[in-house]
């Protein structure tokens, strides 16, 4: 057993998603070391190429970035297994003989990818700027990596998808990583999420209150947090067929007209930003009580509305 940082391999707990494996494979695959915009950009390559579904990337500083893959490096780094600085990873311990690797058939995929993916630096990033236009939306080098024709073409990817003007829309992370529902969110001009959960809590990453309220603004987007439009808890237990939500919905549409400040600020906040967002879990909206919201205001406020 190898050591590292004072701990034996055998005795480092091993990553505990398929998806860490993957950094770890990248890293030791490309000699052991690459800078943290090369293994974003080839993480990104290799998901889009293989698709596989272990992460998802949003168009952030430097092009197509996880913030999911960010967060496992930390706790990578924590583990011992890698080390970060500013702008380098390194891995720290040779794990070839570890029981978990051996013939593992994404290592051998990764070995084969990589064999014929060798760009690194500037080449690696504007290769996927104008393969992946939309990932180069945010960036702030695509100026002196891309020519005119290919820099009209990011501009266009930066279009919304659907409608113009003022729209309220609404959006469930259920099935979603974090980053797939940031894209739903850019793809659309959202300017604003409003966060009807009545305890915006999860176990999922990016979608506690304190983690929409940080990483949102990041990417231009607003976070509000209205408490006041969620349904309690306590309503929610014991829903099994499609009569019990019919029933808790019919009962929360009674309550809409007491709920006059929440729905008055969603009205104040549409008129700010142009395009908003209501969020809760649920991925089909007739599951959530964000489409009662949502049907409410489209009759009495005739505000456009859609379901992402």
């Amino acid at each position: 057993m190898t050591e590292c940082a004072g701990v034996t391999t055998g005795t480092m707990k091993p990553p505990t998603y398929h998806r860490q494996k993957l950094l770890l494979f990248l890293l030791e695959q490309a000699g052991g070391n690459l800078s943290k915009m090369d293994l974003h950009k080839l993480l990104f390559l290799y998901v889009a190429e293989t698709e596989t579904n272990h992460y998802a990337f949003v168009p952030y500083r430097f092009g197509c970035y996880s913030f999911l893959a960010a967060d496992d490096l930390d706790l990578l780094h924590k583990r011992g297994w890698l080390t970060q600085g500013e702008k380098q990873v390194e891995l720290q311990a040779s794990f070839a003989k570890l029981p978990w690797v051996g013939k593992n058939l994404e290592r051998q995929a990764v070995r084969r990818w990589l064999a014929k993916n060798t760009q690194r630096g500037s080449a690696l990033i504007r290769e996927v700027y104008r393969r992946y236009p939309y990932y180069a939306t945010r960036s702030e080098i695509k100026e002196r990596l891309l020519d005119a024709d290919e820099l009209a073409r990011v501009r266009e990817a930066n279009r919304p998808e659907k409608h113009v003007g003022q729209v309220l829309f609404t959006l469930g992370y259920e099935g979603l990583h974090f980053e797939e529902y940031v894209n739903r969110l850019i793809r659309n001009g959202v300017k604003l999420l409003c966060d009807v959960r009545r305890n915006p809590l999860s176990r999922k990453f990016g979608f506690t209150q304190r983690s929409l309220a940080t990483l949102l603004p990041r990417l231009g987007i607003e976070y509000h947090h209205l408490p006041e439009l969620g349904i309690e808890a306590e309503s929610r237990k014991h829903l099994e067929d499609k009569s019990d939500y019919e029933a808790l919905f019919a009962e929360y549409r009674q309550t809409l007209p007491n709920r006059k400040a929440g729905l008055h600020r969603i009205v104040e906040l549409l008129a700010e930003h142009g395009r908003i967002a209501l969020t809760c879990f649920e991925q089909e909206p007739r599951n959530c009580h964000r489409h009662c919201i949502s049907d409410f205001l489209a009759r009495q406020d005739r505000i456009t509305t859609s379901h992402l």
